[in-house]
């Protein structure tokens, strides 16, 4: 899972295979998880970084509900949350690490992630 923080929003996404996702957390958008294809992130322009989650950059994805993409404000933090022990049984302990910290990084960009499985 991915904690994504925007200048306006926090967002959650779960990341399943080729873009597709659980995203929540905009009051409008998607107060509970909603199934959504992740486009991948933009400068604010026409160029997309596809299947790229970027810091400084506007995350881009399609919401069932709505007939043009959706993009966020900048995208100020991302975390990624993992699974990591059980502490009691039927609840789980999650960690958080920022996207990026052991994979790629671009210079001056900061943490990102890659929707890639």
């Amino acid at each position: 899972m991915l904690r994504m923080h925007t200048e306006n929003t926090c967002y959650e996404i779960v990341v399943l295979h080729g873009g597709s996702a659980y995203l929540s957390g905009h009051p409008l958008y998607c107060p509970q998880p909603v199934l959504v294809t992740i486009a991948g992130s933009t400068w604010g322009g026409s160029m997309l970084k596809v299947h790229f989650i970027g810091r400084g950059m506007h995350l881009e994805f399609r919401h069932p509900g709505y007939p043009t993409p959706i993009v966020t404000s900048i995208i100020r933090e991302i975390r990624e949350c993992r699974r990591t022990s059980v502490a009691r049984p039927g609840r789980q302990v999650w960690t958080e690490r920022f996207a990026g910290d052991e994979g790629e990084t671009s210079q001056g960009e900061g943490p990102q992630a890659r929707l890639s499985p």
